[in-house]
């Protein structure tokens, strides 16, 4: 699958993490953290189904201490990861 084979492209526990000006435009508004989104595209589950060919993934990943899961939209590109926009939800 297509996934898999981007994957092995990129370590994205070792890869550079950018963000989108678009991210910081809803950050307050959000109330986004950005540590948790880069940890989130760091160990994130793949969520393949807003997944979209060539290189357009999503992660999400649950912090339990503060009880909110974290979605974002990331591109692959060939030596760093870039998050397009990012999302909070209370709970799982």
């Amino acid at each position: 699958m297509w996934i898999e084979e981007l994957a092995k492209k990129l370590d994205r526990k070792k890869a550079d993490i950018t963000f989108d000006p678009h991210l910081f435009d809803r950050q307050e508004y959000r109330n986004l953290d950005l540590d948790k989104i880069e940890e989130t595209a760091r160990s994130g589950k793949i969520f393949e189904e807003k997944c979209e060919e060539p290189n357009k993934l999503c992660f999400t990943r649950y912090f339990g201490k503060e009880n909110v899961t974290y979605t974002i939209i990331a591109r692959y590109h060939q030596n760093f990861i870039e998050v397009k926009t990012a999302w909070p939800k209370k709970g799982k």
